[in-house]
């Protein structure tokens, strides 16, 4: 082989070699872009289920509350009729 042919082989094997690094690169740039979006993703979903969790907490310390005032009023019916009874017997 002559030495135009060898500098034209080793010129495409540079030029391979420059190919394969860029993909190479690129592939690793993609992978990091997909983690970090699923990443985000993940923490979104976190953070969906937290809001959801404490609305349902929310929502059954609303039902609490409104059955301890529920029973609350109850007992301070009971009381008074208590203290109407006792007024009468003395």
């Amino acid at each position: 082989m002559s030495p135009t042919e060898w500098g034209l082989l080793l010129a495409i094997l540079a030029h391979s070699v420059a190919v394969v690094t860029a993909a190479v690169k690129l592939i690793a740039w993609v992978v990091k872009k997909q983690a970090v979006t699923d990443e985000r993703i993940r923490q979104l979903q976190y953070q969906v289920d937290n809001d959801v969790t404490g609305r349902r907490v929310v929502g059954e310390m609303r039902e609490d509350i409104a059955v301890i005032k529920s029973q609350l009023t109850d007992v301070k019916i009971d009381l008074k009729t208590l203290h109407h009874k006792v007024d009468e017997k003395s």
